[in-house]
């Protein structure tokens, strides 16, 4: 990053790459045809923040995911896409990265998202250290 602090992750992001998203989706057992959907298609982030409350809207094809939390809040979730599993969990930021942490029966799972002038990058760690990562990049 460059120039000054960064402070808010709102924005819209359109995938630009991906590493090891498919096995990741394996290791906290989403199905094959929803991994298969999740891994091939375009996907779009958009972030709103206020305060410390987010909302996360992940776009692919015709699905869309909704993520709401405030940090530091313990919050209930479904895990994914077309998952109907209730996930608990936390989030807290770090300057420009924020830590998800979420548990569904007994798959943990943590996302981290970090952001920068360009973009934002997120490393997913599920069951038995399988990560992926994956690049936005910041449409203007």
């Amino acid at each position: 990053m460059t120039g000054g602090a960064f402070t808010s992750f709102s924005g819209t992001y359109e995938l630009d790459s991906s590493e090891g998203y498919e096995k990741y989706l394996e290791s906290i057992k989403v199905d094959a045809e929803t991994r298969e959907v999740l891994a091939a298609d375009p996907q779009t982030v958009k972030i709103a923040q206020e305060g410390d409350h987010y909302v996360l809207r992940s776009t692919v094809a015709t699905k869309e995911y909704v993520l709401q939390f405030t940090l530091g809040q313990e919050f209930v979730s479904n895990f994914g896409y077309d998952d109907d599993r209730q996930a608990k969990g936390i989030a807290r930021r770090d300057f420009n990265h924020i830590t998800l942490q979420r548990r569904a029966g007994d798959t943990e799972t943590t996302a981290v998202y970090s952001a920068d002038d360009e973009g934002l990058s997120v490393q997913f760690t599920g069951p038995g250290a399988v990560t992926a990562n994956r690049r936005y990049k910041r449409r203007p």
